[in-house]
């Protein structure tokens, strides 16, 4: 049985500073682990895409420096999240198992985001005025629903409040960064941020990060947005 989370459970994340088997294709957005075995009485694992609260939680296992141990600690944490188990459960998992787990949930926000490798990403940026992102179902939090996102080019107290968020430089930090910024242009509540589907999120945050990437084209190139 899940539990429902409630607006401060989604917004305590933020308040911390972490320094045999086979996979079958479900109803679209999901995938079922089937286990050979029962592993602590779980018979099944239900993945699907991740929302901006367990991709947050995830990213702060890594810890203020990343290392191969953290990282591979995140993803275990992340599958385990998605999944509504323990993470001695999805440590029992074959290996390759796991792997896959990790490419399935990750593959929502890779998926989504900028690919700052094309020779191409400065001129495919967004740079128009608006931009609305639309959620069929729509989000709770705060006593509101919200049914669509709309975004503007960010202002300088905006910028100002994304870099003093993400100063750390961890991941857990520079995701803070993202959902203080995608908060202050659009107007949601925190706890609806939280809930987002990660997918829609890094939408959301490469439009409004373009912005500041698209003034290195003609000023002087900065090593941090």
């Amino acid at each position: 049985m899940t539990h429902e989370l409630s607006d401060a459970d989604l917004m305590g994340v933020l308040d911390s500073h972490p320094d045999t088997c086979e996979f079958l294709p479900e109803k679209s957005g999901e995938m079922i682990l089937k286990l050979d075995a029962p592993i602590n009485g779980e018979w099944l694992l239900t993945l699907k895409e991740p929302t901006v609260y367990q991709v947050k939680q995830a990213a702060d296992v890594i810890g203020q420096r990343a290392t191969n141990e953290s990282v591979y600690d995140s993803q275990i944490t992340l599958v385990a999240l998605v999944a509504a188990c323990s993470t001695d459960v999805v440590n029992q998992l074959p290996t390759r198992k796991l792997d896959q787990a990790v490419a399935y949930v990750c593959s929502f926000e890779d998926d989504a985001r900028r690919n700052m490798m094309d020779p191409e990403a400065f001129d495919k940026l967004d740079l128009s005025s608006e931009k609305i992102i639309i959620f069929p179902k729509p989000i709770e939090g705060g006593g509101r629903s919200f049914s669509e996102m709309k975004l503007h080019e960010p202002e300088v107290k905006d910028r100002r409040r994304f870099k003093a968020a993400e100063a750390g430089g961890s991941m857990s930090s520079i995701m803070r960064g993202e959902i203080q910024l995608v908060q202050d242009v659009s107007g949601w509540h925190p706890a609806a941020i939280m809930r987002m589907p990660i997918s829609k999120f890094a939408e959301a945050s490469d439009y409004l990060t373009g912005f500041f990437l698209g003034g290195q084209r003609t000023g002087k190139a900065s090593p941090s947005i």
